[in-house]
């Protein structure tokens, strides 16, 4: 007999209530939403919840892992060669871009940024699949450029330096955007990425600079 959770009708309820949670979740949080608010956004009865996904966090769980699936720069397009300012640029863009993506949905990145500051059991994944392969990145990058001789330390805190500017910029961009309208809109973009890459690169060959003159 076929599962009647996989007909089209079962499947269509299935997207509006993660699309809605989804917006819900990014508005409210976790522990802020409530199954009405998400169903009544979703335009379907109580029941279809528990017949779906059991309870709110299951489906807070669904949700979480439909935002991972929705792949923004792929690590792919960085640009593994050339001068380490091109690279350096190249993987800044692909971070922040993101965010620009009028593919993305709106409630993505509100979504994440709840999840950072209100951490959930989906933090592993999210940690996992979505930042750690962009921090190893970046990780790797900043020990080219400040060479061998750097300690761990010091490279870990450079990375987390750049990093943090482009978090800065894709989970507090509301703070941003009342601080500092003018800079904030999308017509920006290339210059927020320009900023970051020349900010980042003038502290990592600061950095080398020191390190070359400590070792004379």
């Amino acid at each position: 007999m076929p599962n009647i959770k996989d007909n089209v009708a079962a499947q269509q309820t299935r997207r509006r209530l993660v699309e809605a949670a989804g917006q819900v979740f990014a508005r409210r949080g976790l522990h802020g939403a409530t199954i009405k608010q998400i169903t009544d956004k979703a335009q379907v009865n109580l029941a279809a919840v528990n017949y779906h996904f059991k309870d709110k966090f299951a489906l807070y769980a669904a949700v979480i892992r439909h935002a991972l699936s929705i792949k923004g720069s792929p690590l792919e397009r960085i640009a593994p060669t050339g001068s380490p300012r091109r690279r350096m640029r190249s993987l800044i863009a692909g971070l922040i871009e993101d965010i620009y993506d009028p593919a993305r949905p709106a409630w993505l990145t509100p979504l994440l940024a709840h999840e950072f500051t209100e951490p959930t059991e989906a933090i592993t994944e999210v940690i996992d699949e979505l930042l750690r392969p962009r921090a190893d990145r970046v990780h790797g990058l900043v020990r080219f450029i400040v060479g061998p001789g750097a300690s761990e330390q010091q490279v870990v805190r450079a990375a987390m330096s750049v990093l943090s500017q482009c978090f800065m910029i894709l989970y507090n961009r509301q703070v941003l955007q009342r601080l500092y309208p003018e800079l904030m809109g999308a017509d920006q973009k290339r210059q927020i990425i320009d900023h970051i890459t020349q900010f980042s690169m003038a502290g990592l060959e600061s950095l080398r600079a020191v390190r070359r003159r400590g070792a004379k």
